[in-house]
């Protein structure tokens, strides 16, 4: 196995998508071609302590080190540390390739208040908003989507209709995040739209997604990652002047923000219009989730979707 790259596969974290993460280290792992990697499953336990396939769980510090050795880290850590620019300025730091944007990009994609002043500035439709701390009062003209303003996974979202649910979902929000944003509802159809680069690093967009939730009102997370929780119709069910506007806003965003590899960024059409939610730079790779779908419906399966992201990563190094 001389040749093979020796790849650390991260997940877990400190953070509200630590079993998401795990799900999507799964699939990774098994779909990685044998063939030519060499993969390691680290875990990041909630305790904060890190754990080499079954070595003993050691501090951030030796397990820099050990990152060290690894010639590329695939990152499955979703949400605060993994896909916020921190982990990615640790490896820029230790001089590891990885997969997924750079710090810079991590950072402004993660923090929506940041992407949605780009989004604006570059001509993309976006709900009108505020962002709010703890102790900022604000009046605010029902129904919104209260949402952490750095999170992820739709944990900590609701969707508020009534001045007696602003509370609980102000909390729901604060329990995520220092930081909240308050969207304007859009009643409209859901729609999501993956990036990926192709063997010469060019960026191209993929069939987009339908979302249809089932079990919920909105694709909040049991919708997301719960087998049979939403109806996902991918190519999306729209005419081709439609499909190819998605692909353009979501290719837009990708490189508006400087994503690398892959990205996945949310939609709502109401009328003629679509309007930007958020970009992923991380997506899942659960068995539900939506970027493996697309590519699948591109005709790229999922072992070759990961070489894909893979090769990005090691070209920006």
């Amino acid at each position: 196995m001389a040749n093979h790259l020796k790849v650390a596969v991260v997940c877990g974290g400190l953070s509200s998508e630590h079993e998401v993460s795990l799900k999507t280290a799964r699939m990774v792992l098994q779909n990685l071609d044998r063939r030519k990697y060499q993969p390691t499953r680290v875990v990041i336990g909630k305790n904060g302590k890190w754990k080499f396939e079954s070595g003993k769980a050691i501090g951030i510090g030796n397990a820099i080190k050990k990152l060290a050795r690894y010639d590329f880290i695939f990152i499955a850590l979703h949400g605060a540390f993994g896909e916020d620019g921190r982990f990615q300025a640790i490896l820029e730091w230790i001089g590891v390739s990885y997969s997924g944007s750079g710090v810079l990009s991590s950072a402004m994609a993660m923090d929506k208040n940041v992407s949605n002043t780009l989004y604006e500035v570059a001509g993309l439709n976006v709900p009108r908003y505020i962002t709010m701390d703890k102790n900022r009062k604000n009046s605010i003209r029902l129904p919104v989507v209260v949402k952490p303003a750095d999170g992820g996974s739709s944990i900590g979202v609701s969707i508020v209709r009534s001045k007696k649910d602003l509370r609980a979902g102000l909390k729901k929000a604060f329990e995520e995040s220092d930081r909240v944003m308050i969207q304007e509802y859009i009643k409209g159809r859901e729609f999501t739209c993956g990036v990926i680069e192709d063997k010469n690093g060019k960026p191209f967009a993929l069939p987009p997604t339908e979302i249809i939730p089932k079990t919920s009102s909105f694709f909040d997370y049991h919708a997301k990652y719960k087998v049979g929780g939403s109806l996902e119709i991918t190519p999306a069910q729209l005419p081709k002047s439609k499909i190819k506007t998605l692909q353009q806003m979501a290719l837009k965003a990708h490189i508006l923000l400087g994503c690398n590899g892959m990205s996945r960024s949310d939609f709502i059409l109401k009328g003629s219009k679509f309007f930007i939610l958020e970009t992923n730079t991380i997506p899942g790779m659960t068995e539900t989730s939506l970027l493996p779908q697309a590519a699948q419906a591109a005709g790229i399966d999922f072992p070759s979707l990961l070489d894909l992201i893979i090769k990005a990563g090691l070209r920006k190094k």
